[in-house]
C-alpha cells in the first residue's frame, strides 16, 4: 500500500464546495468579476483550497498532518475519506466528500517512505558517491534535504527524490508545538515513531510522472490511492551502482584512477568536474559518462569488502517496508 504526504486534487465541478466562510477566503476578482474563492496556509501544514469560478474547478491540495494524531499513518487508501472529513471539520468550507472521492484527479502527489536508517550524513554522502550517471542524474544538498533528481529539460517527465532526516525535522520548535496540540501521549507516540526515521519522497509534479510512476491509466484518486506500485526504489535502482559492477585494481591505470581518487579525497564530484574541463579544452565530443563509469566501479570495488552495497542495504531496508505496509492492508 503506497502512502502519500501531499496530495494535489482537481475536481471538474466548482458545485462540490459550498458553505463558504468569506471570512477566511480571499476573493478573486478578474476584470471586474468574481472569478475565484482561495484559501492558503502554510504553518502548522499546508492545505489550500480553491473554488475556481473560471474554469469550473475544486483545487484541494493538503499533506499528511491533515490527519493530525494520525499523522504517522500518512495518507493512504484507508484514510483518504478521513483526510477530507477532517478538513471539512475545520469550519472553513463544506467539501462534498463523496463527489470528491469518486471524481477527483490528482496533479501532484509525493510517494512517501518512513525508514529506520540512524546515520543520515552518512547515507546522503554514499548516495552522492554511488551514483553512477552524473550527467542523467544530480544529487546534491538543499538545506537539510539531500535530492537526486533525473536531469531533463520537459518538465512533466522530471522525477525527484527528497531524502531528509524526520526525526530532525519534526523536533524543530513549530512541529513540536503542533504535536503537543494532540496532548502528552499522542505527541510522544509520535515522537517515538520519528526516532531514527529517515524518509524518502518521490515529487511527482506532473499528470504524466504520477501515472508512469505509478504505473497508472488515469490519475483518478480513486486509481491513485489503489496503487500498489512504489516508484522510489526503481528509481534508486536505476541511479545507484550495483556491487556486481564494481572490479579490483588490475592494471596500472586502474591504479593511476585510484591515486587520482585518493588525492582528491574520494570526491566522485570533483573529479567529474576536472574531467569535465580537461574534456571542454581538448575534445568535446568525449563521452563524460564513459570516462567515469571505471572510477565509480572502483570506488564501489574498494568498499565491497567492507560492506554490503549502498544499493542492496537500501533495498533490505525498503524492502521490509513494503512487506509492513501490504501486510498492514490486508
Amino acid at each position: 500500500m503506497n502512502k502519500f504526504d501531499k496530495l494535489k486534487i482537481v475536481v471538474k465541478s466548482a458545485d462540490y464546495i459550498d458553505n463558504i466562510n468569506m471570512s477566511r477566503f480571499n476573493t478573486i476578482i478578474t476584470d471586474g468579476i468574481i472569478s475565484a474563492f482561495k484559501y492558503q496556509q502554510t504553518t502548522p501544514y499546508l492545505l489550500y483550497i480553491e473554488k475556481d469560478l473560471k474554469d469550473n474547478e475544486l483545487v484541494i491540495e493538503f499533506t499528511g498532518k491533515i490527519l493530525g494524531a494520525r499523522y504517522t499513518e500518512l495518507i493512504n487508501k484507508t484514510n483518504i475519506r478521513q483526510c477530507l472529513d477532517n478538513i471539512n471539520a475545520l469550519g472553513l468550507c463544506s467539501l462534498n466528500t463523496e463527489a470528491i472521492l469518486n471524481e477527483g484527479g490528482v496533479v501532484k502527489a509525493d510517494v512517501t517512505i518512513d525508514a529506520e536508517y540512524p546515520d543520515m550524513p552518512s547515507l546522503t554522502k554514499e548516495i552522492q558517491s554511488c551514483v553512477k550517471n552524473n550527467e542523467r542524474y544530480n544529487a546534491y544538498k538543499e538545506g537539510d534535504n539531500f535530492i537526486v533528481e533525473k536531469k531533463v529539460k520537459t518538465k512533466n517527465r522530471k522525477l525527484r527524490l527528497t531524502i531528509y532526516d524526520k526525526e530532525k525535522e519534526m523536533n524543530l520548535s513549530e512541529n513540536k508545538r503542533w504535536l503537543y496540540s494532540f496532548g502528552h501521549a499522542a505527541a510522544d507516540r509520535m515522537m517515538n515513531y520519528f526516532k531514527g526515521k529517515v524518509r524518502f519522497e518521490m515529487n511527482l509534479n506532473s499528470i504524466k510522472a504520477i501515472k508512469d510512476s505509478l504505473q497508472l491509466r488515469d490519475n483518478l484518486l480513486t486509481s491513485v490511492m489503489s496503487s500498489d506500485y512504489n516508484p522510489i526504489m526503481p528509481f534508486l535502482d536505476k541511479v545507484l551502482l550495483d556491487n556486481a559492477e564494481a572490479r579490483t585494481a588490475k592494471t596500472m591505470g586502474d591504479m593511476a584512477k585510484i591515486a587520482l581518487m585518493e588525492k582528491y579525497n574520494y570526491d566522485l564530484k570533483a573529479i567529474e568536474r576536472l574531467a569535465k574541463e580537461i574534456r571542454d579544452r581538448n575534445n568535446k565530443s568525449t563521452n563524460l559518462s564513459q570516462t567515469l563509469k571505471p572510477y565509480h566501479e572502483l570506488y564501489n570495488a574498494l568498499h565491497a569488502n567492507k560492506q554490503t552495497s549502498l544499493k542492496e542495504r537500501l533495498k533490505g531496508v525498503l524492502l521490509e517496508i513494503f512487506l509492513i505496509g501490504f501486510f498492514v492492508s490486508m
